[in-house]
């Protein structure tokens, strides 16, 4: 592995050179421009550029499945295009769903109690038996040919919250496992119910889809989507500009659109920008177990350390809003964090260093105890857009109250295993947003047991807190334990990812989704 420090001087070179790629970039897209984006025989094709593979991000999937239950802009289960409606026993272990009728799978398999009972049965016994709440499953049965009842094992308060999810409720067909209809079948092929289906596929490079009911179209709307692997973010804004895609920015959740890219597309009179929050936000989570972290008051005083209103301005031309909590306190499962954000306050966090036993003693001003610098290894995954400048700005920020910050940029896998290893003091990372919220962040990384985050903040007081909250599901048990993950100071809140939507003025007709998983572009339209 490769540590980089990046002084200002290596940030300037690292800025010239990506300014050089998106330069190469746009000359390529402006000679590249092919019959791709013409509309042949009135068949309307819609290019849409993401950073990964089709298959390992869930966006482009919300067009050719529906999730089991849909969710309100609250992030609130709701019915949908499967489900009319649900009702569960007073013990709390038993579901019963009504199904919605006349709805097939995009090969012919009906939309039943058989084919429903199949989904949730695999969920609890295939590849998503690990996920907490289709291992609380114990039973599905058929009531009728379109009610099914669900018992649980036990009361578990954020299960039908669950069945709302994109990544682990997206509904697919019996026949799309290997072998059909088997409880525990690998997924061979992409079949759903949603109004697109998967024509071709090639793996890391494009992924074709056409509309399943081309009727559903009316002769207006898009009738196909052409999905094209970019993987760098500053490329597929150059694509945008010069006309090779119709849209960005919609085909992941991670923050895929440089924000100090947005202000040049906003005076582009051919492109759209628009953005939308869902309470996920970019974080620095930290190894509060081991090393100098594990000390409160470090972790508050890189907390008050952080200018975050002048980072936002500066760095992500105000084109987000700060965090100064561990999650948005707007929402009623957070409102005890009123009052608790944190503040700059570069005086106070000197202090607490300074009682910790860290203090100045060589010219470079970096403070030291017992003869050992205070340096913090700083990971950084791959792939994040603004990633770079953001960790440069806080390896500035915290060497003012005598932090030194040791950045050390890694491949996604190569950052997920030092992780897991908990070989880091500070990873970039983000809370999940609607509909992950609130459950996400406590049971992914904040559980001494459930979660993937070995050395993140955990205690017994706080595991008891999680388990009371997702048992009854009750905002103010969910508000209780992120008050105390916010009193620990468990993690560095940096800014709201907002998604970026930046598409051709021609494109009509688009909009967000309630969550962020979601992307619905059967709406859509391309003007002439």
């Amino acid at each position: 592995m490769k540590r980089i420090s990046f002084t200002p001087l290596r940030f300037l070179a690292f800025c010239c050179f990506v300014g050089a790629m998106i330069i190469t970039a746009g000359c390529l897209g402006q000679s590249a421009q092919t019959e791709d984006n013409v509309q042949e025989d009135n068949i309307q094709t819609l290019i849409v550029a993401g950073p990964a593979d089709f298959d390992s991000r869930i966006e482009m999937k919300m067009n050719v499945y529906d999730v089991f239950l849909d969710i309100n802009a609250n992030g609130k289960p709701i019915p949908g295009h499967l489900v009319s409606s649900w009702n569960k026993s007073d013990d709390g272990l038993t579901y019963t769903f009504q199904l919605n009728k006349g709805i097939e799978f995009h090969d012919g398999t009906q939309w039943n109690a058989s084919s429903a009972a199949w989904f949730l049965t695999w969920c609890s016994q295939g590849a998503r038996k690990n996920d907490i709440a289709f291992s609380k499953i114990s039973d599905v049965s058929e009531v009728d040919e379109y009610t099914i009842q669900v018992t649980l094992k036990e009361p578990y308060g954020a299960f039908i919250k669950s069945l709302s999810s994109e990544s682990n409720s997206h509904v697919i067909a019996p026949t799309s496992v290997e072998p059909a209809w088997s409880n525990d079948g690998e997924i061979v092929s992409f079949i759903g119910t949603g109004k697109f289906e998967v024509e071709n596929y090639v793996k890391a490079q494009s992924a074709e889809f056409v509309r399943h009911d081309p009727a559903s179209g009316e002769g207006t709307l898009i009738d196909r989507i052409s999905y094209r692997v970019i993987p760098d973010s500053y490329s597929s804004v150059s694509a945008l500009r010069a006309g090779d895609v119709d849209i960005i920015g919609v085909a992941d959740h991670h923050s895929t659109v440089p924000y100090e890219q947005i202000p040049q597309m906003m005076n582009d009179p051919d492109i759209i920008v628009e953005k939308q929050s869902y309470g996920r936000y970019q974080v620095v989570e930290l190894n509060c177990k081991e090393g100098s972290l594990s000390d409160i008051r470090l972790r508050e005083a890189i907390n008050l350390g952080l200018d975050r209103d002048k980072m936002v301005k500066e760095l992500l031309a105000s084109a987000a809003e700060p965090a100064y909590s561990v999650v948005s306190p707007t929402y009623p499962w957070a409102g005890s964090l009123a009052g608790t954000e944190y503040t700059y306050d570069p005086e106070k966090a000197k202090n607490l260093l300074d009682q910790a036993g860290w203090v100045v003693a060589g010219a470079d001003g970096i403070r030291e105890k017992d003869g050992q610098k205070l340096t913090l290894t700083y990971i950084v995954p791959q792939g994040e857009a603004n990633s770079d400048s953001i960790a440069v700005y806080i390896q500035s920020e915290l060497k003012k109250i005598g932090v030194d910050v040791d950045i050390l940029v890694l491949e996604s896998g190569a950052a997920g295993e030092e992780r897991q290893k908990g070989n880091y003091d500070m990873y970039l990372h983000h809370s999940w947003g609607v509909p992950g919220l609130p459950e996400g962040p406590l049971t992914g990384k904040y559980h001494s047991t459930w979660g993937s985050w070995p050395v993140s903040y955990h205690d017994a007081e706080l595991d008891q807190l999680i388990e009371t909250a997702i048992a009854t599901g009750a905002d103010e048990d969910y508000s209780a334990a992120y008050l105390y993950i916010q009193e620990k100071y468990a993690c560095m809140p940096l800014y709201d990812i907002e998604k970026i939507a930046a598409y051709r003025k021609a494109v009509k007709g688009f909009t967000f989704s309630a969550s962020i998983y979601g992307l619905d572009l059967s709406t859509v339209s391309i003007e002439p």
